[in-house]
């Protein structure tokens, strides 16, 4: 992924620059994770939903914006799914 971003920028990226980068990605997803469990189990439920990562994304604007338009479209895949499955079974 460095190698396919480096070559869109034109820029190149040493071995030990992606180390770095993908430690920090690992750090950073092991603290997400972290407060997805900890956003369901305030809530008192096993599941992680779309209103974790939604309340996940809540200090970034424009990250929230994607998130809340993913939920909504899975929603509605989801609907639309039920709904043929209805009519099939008409």
């Amino acid at each position: 992924m460095c190698r396919e971003v480096g070559g869109q920028i034109k820029m190149e990226l040493d071995k030990d620059a992606v180390s770095v980068i993908a430690e920090l990605v690992w750090r950073k997803m092991c603290v997400i994770s972290q407060d997805l469990e900890h956003f369901a189990k305030h809530a008192k439920r096993s599941t992680i939903n779309a209103e974790d990562v939604k309340l996940l994304a809540r200090r970034n604007p424009s990250l929230r914006a994607i998130v809340c338009r993913m939920a909504d479209d899975a929603v509605k895949k989801k609907r639309q799914n039920k709904e043929k499955a209805t009519e099939d079974l008409s």
